[in-house]
């Protein structure tokens, strides 16, 4: 069975531990991260915002070979606005790939969204074909919520779209390894956070297309 988080992800509890940076900094809502697997056997690889298509939107999270410069810059803050400014273990968790605005014009916030061509939830970026970038961060709904724990070396995600919250895994599928909700008894894909010092990209990239 699939590693499976108790209890539900709106659920008063006692404050967690804070999540830590591979130089063992607290992470901040404030600050950019690359968010790369803890495997040495996966190093050269990052966590992109991307589509294998120049015009396909939404996007999706997908783990591939790092440009020089690495992953897409990621935000992390609490879901809840008294949350304050450190994200912790055990908790409701918004993640958006910050400052990367694809040519839909979408937001890239990550959220879970079914594909009937996998028959899987994935973590998805990007509103709908065309929507405009909304004016603030969706702090409500479950499918935009996230959990992080410890696990092993570094730490696992977990999406609470419905409860109990799942870890998120890797999913083969056409050649790419996608950010998938677990639902078979897979290992969950342990990461660690890399604070990015921007730009994370180069600044004229718009659109992030799947690198070869």
């Amino acid at each position: 069975m699939a590693s499976q988080l108790t209890g539900p992800c709106d659920a008063a509890q006692a404050q967690g531990q804070p999540i830590y940076d591979t130089d063992g900094h607290e992470l901040t809502k404030n600050n950019l991260y690359q968010i790369l697997p803890a495997d040495r056997n996966m190093s050269g690889l990052c966590l992109f915002a991307a589509s294998i298509a120049p015009v396909n939107c939404p996007m999706r999270a997908i783990i591939a070979r790092c440009w020089p410069k690495g992953g897409n810059a990621v935000m992390i803050m609490p879901a809840e606005e008294s949350g304050g400014s450190v994200p912790r273990l055990s908790s409701d968790l918004l993640l958006t790939f910050k400052n990367t605005i694809n040519m839909c014009m979408m937001e890239l916030q990550w959220h879970i969204k079914d594909y009937i061509s996998t028959d899987q939830m994935h973590v998805t970026v990007g509103f709908n074909l065309g929507a405009p970038v909304p004016s603030k961060i969706d702090r409500r709904n479950k499918l935009f919520r996230f959990r992080a724990e410890r696990h092993g070396n570094g730490y696992k995600l977990a999406s609470c779209y419905k409860e109990p919250c799942r870890d998120l895994v890797l999913y083969d599928y056409e050649g790419y390894r996608w950010l998938t909700v677990d639902k078979g008894g897979r290992q969950p894909f342990v990461i660690v956070f890399k604070k990015c010092h921007s730009p994370c990209i180069p600044s004229s990239m718009s659109h992030v297309v799947m690198p070869n």
